[in-house]
């Protein structure tokens, strides 16, 4: 038997146009690949007729008595609509909920589990409402704790419990007071031990890095890729790619890798790049860790899906709500997160040349050539990450 999925209604307020978008991102994300029904507003308002026939206060209160959870997204704005001290005529929907969610939380005496609050920063943690702040928060920016939301939702346990089983206990040793063997003898053991003459882990990085066969379909020279890694040289290592695939796909007069020279680069050039980054690293950058990274975030392929946000957050493009410069990132095996580089694909659009900065666009206002579009809702990187041979 089929089991049904859990229906959850998300409540919450029109703060701006990027905070709507944050919001039907999550939606989204419940929906695939959580599984979870997931319903709000601008579902409604995206097919015909556009409105729900009973008005929108009808709408509300059947869609919370529909919700088996209702997400509270809670910002500074909710709140004060919440508490119904927003000016007289904004925000009367928040208002409107807001006073349906009291009513039920006053009916059970706070005693219900339906309603989660829920923010997409820890930042926004003292915005939930007095009268929610006795039940579990989850900050959706946060890997774990939206696992666990998510898992809470679909009402799945998050670990294994073992059955309880009582065992025999085995009787303690007899108690030994009185001992006549010989005080043990201390030796200083670093002055016994001959030298350490063995690799150290530089250089068995750099003999596992000189080892890497430099092979290309096209005839591309990886020397000086390799000669940068091998140097550490991480920033000029991350120019050197993006020179070095636009030779290897035949695109060095456009300047940009789109989506089809992606998907049809060689294998054997994108093998060779990419276990350099990996073998020089230690395993730390790389293509290769990139994808598992994206497959971890549920491979995600459009803009609006939070899959992207956690991609990004967790390889370092991100940070804070803000999708950040080459400029701003680490560059550095010491402090990047694991998959921050290589980078420079990200800013491989029209506007953005071989010896230029890579940095010409903006990650949150996409174009279509460089890690998303909103208008396509397309990520071209998926052509990269998708590969099998990668």
């Amino acid at each position: 038997m089929t089991e049904e999925p859990t229906k959850v209604f998300i409540s919450y307020s029109w703060d701006s146009e990027e905070h709507k978008e944050e919001v039907l991102r999550l939606a989204n994300t419940l929906r695939n690949p959580w599984g979870i029904e997931t319903d709000l507003d601008q579902y409604v308002r995206a097919k015909p007729p556009y409105t729900p026939p009973q008005g929108w206060d009808i709408w509300m209160e059947k869609r919370i008595e529909w919700a088996e959870f209702v997400l509270i997204v809670c910002t500074e704005t909710y709140k004060r609509r919440f508490r119904g001290d927003e000016e007289p005529g904004l925000g009367r929907g928040v208002t409107w909920e807001g006073t349906i969610i009291r009513q039920n939380l006053y009916n059970e005496q706070l005693r219900d589990t339906k309603f989660i609050p829920v923010v997409f920063s820890d930042r926004d943690l003292h915005h939930v409402p007095i009268i929610l702040n006795g039940h579990d928060k989850y900050v959706i920016e946060d890997n774990l704790s939206f696992t666990e939301l998510c898992y809470r939702l679909r009402k799945q346990p998050t670990i294994a419990i073992p059955d309880f089983t009582r065992a025999k206990l085995q009787p303690p040793p007899e108690p030994k007071f009185l001992s006549h063997e010989p005080p043990p003898v201390v030796l200083n053991v670093g002055e016994l031990q001959e030298p350490d003459t063995s690799p150290t882990k530089e250089s068995e990085v750099t003999h596992a890095i000189d080892a890497v066969a430099l092979e290309s379909e096209q005839g591309v020279d990886y020397r000086n890729l390799r000669d940068l890694l091998k140097a550490g040289e991480w920033r000029e290592a991350d120019k050197e790619t993006l020179k070095v695939m636009l030779k290897a796909a035949n695109r060095e007069s456009e300047g940009w890798l789109d989506d089809d020279s992606l998907r049809n680069f060689p294998c054997k050039d994108l093998r060779t790049i990419n276990r350099l980054w990996v073998t020089a690293s230690n395993g730390h950058f790389g293509f290769s860790v990139q994808k598992k990274i994206w497959e971890e975030c549920g491979s995600p392929t459009t803009y609006y899906n939070l899959g992207w946000d956690k991609f990004g957050t967790r390889v370092g493009w991100r940070r804070k709500r803000n999708w950040l410069y080459d400029k701003e990132l680490e560059f550095s095996i010491d402090f990047s997160p694991v998959g921050e580089l290589p980078c420079n694909l990200r800013g491989t659009s029209m506007g953005a040349r071989v010896g230029g900065t890579g940095t010409g666009v903006r990650v949150e206002r996409w174009s279509s050539f460089t890690l998303g579009s909103i208008s396509k809702e397309y990520v071209v990187v998926v052509s990269l990450f998708s590969r099998k041979d990668l």
